[in-house]
């Protein structure tokens, strides 16, 4: 099979492949380089939305950079529906739309219809699509009434509702979202959400995102990359990492404040967790190793404590529990 038709085959079934992709930064003072992303390879289908997960610092920010063209790898490979980066950057890029947290997404010294209009020929978007995208746009993220107000008067979560019109404004095939919903009301990410679905489902669009509400991972995306000191040590379907976190999880409501203390030295216990409910009611949530293991959590409970149990409900594991075990915070 020729290298053309290999090709044409990966652009097919592939909107993201990354090859070995590593980034390093040199540093001010010191001669010794910092590794932040090292040999990343990642393989994203057309139409699938997939959620990046990682503590702070672990490089998911620098790996979106690096695909959309704002940071150059140090080494490795970047393709975009079959195109290798390097090959076809300006062309490629417009293939893709991005938010990024921290950064600015839009020029705040430009009114909001100017930034729509400036940034859509950037993406060669003109004329009636222009025009019919962008009054579609700034209805659903409810900024039609701001279109003649400069960016850099409108509230922060304005701000982050334009980055995102702009990141969806030249209908791109992929999308890279970092934080999507910071600064954002419930109404406003729930549309956001609804939106992501909406592009992969019904428009073949691919979605790759990074956010610290591990929930929004859970509930869209297929697959999980979970990232840490710049490694990828996790990329799996959401069920499956849910399928492989094992024990048993109980959320103990109770009226008063229990001594956790003496579920330390329960070698059944695996995870403890307590939070104040309202009141003197407290939440105590438990990772236990097998089922019969509840009952000499509650002895021990009831033997040191004087709080009383008001319910006992079973729960499943949460995404939250997977990337706790696998990177520790």
């Amino acid at each position: 099979m020729g290298i053309y038709t290999d090709s044409l085959l990966l652009s097919e079934m592939y909107a993201i492949q990354l090859k070995n992709l590593t980034k390093e930064f040199g540093t001010l003072f010191r001669k010794e380089r910092v590794l932040a992303v090292e040999g990343i390879n990642i393989e994203i289908k057309k139409g699938e939305v997939i959620g990046l997960l990682g503590p702070n610092g672990a490089g998911k920010s620098t790996i979106l950079k690096m695909i959309c063209g704002l940071l150059k790898p140090t080494r490795g490979e970047i393709f975009i529906n079959g195109r290798r980066l390097d090959n076809d950057r300006s062309q490629t890029l417009t293939l893709i739309g991005a938010v990024l947290e921290g950064s600015r997404n839009s020029i705040w010294s430009m009114t909001v219809k100017q930034n729509l209009t400036y940034f859509a020929y950037l993406k060669h978007v003109h004329g009636r699509a222009l025009k019919e995208r962008g009054e579609e746009l700034l209805n659903s993220f409810e900024l039609e009434n701001k279109k003649n107000e400069m960016v850099k008067n409108l509230s922060k979560g304005m701000k982050q509702k334009l980055a995102i019109v702009l990141a969806f404004i030249s209908d791109p095939d992929v999308i890279l979202l970092d934080e999507p919903t910071l600064g954002l009301d419930v109404h406003t990410a729930r549309l956001v959400k609804q939106r992501i679905v909406q592009m992969a489902e019904h428009n073949n669009k691919t979605v790759l995102l990074t956010t610290h509400r591990i929930e929004i991972v859970e509930e869209i995306c297929e697959r999980v990359a979970i990232v840490d000191k710049g490694r990828l040590i996790a990329f799996e379907k959401t069920e499956r990492l849910l399928s492989g976190v094992g024990g048993e999880y109980y959320v103990i409501k109770l009226g008063g404040r229990p001594d956790t203390t003496v579920l330390e030295g329960l070698s059944m216990v695996r995870g403890v967790e307590l939070d104040q409910s309202t009141g003197e009611e407290f939440i105590l949530r438990l990772i236990l190793d097998r089922k019969d293991s509840l009952f000499k959590v509650l002895e021990a409970l009831g033997r040191e404590n004087r709080s009383r149990i008001l319910s006992i409900n079973k729960s499943e594991p949460k995404l939250e529990d997977v990337f706790v075990k696998m990177v520790g915070s």
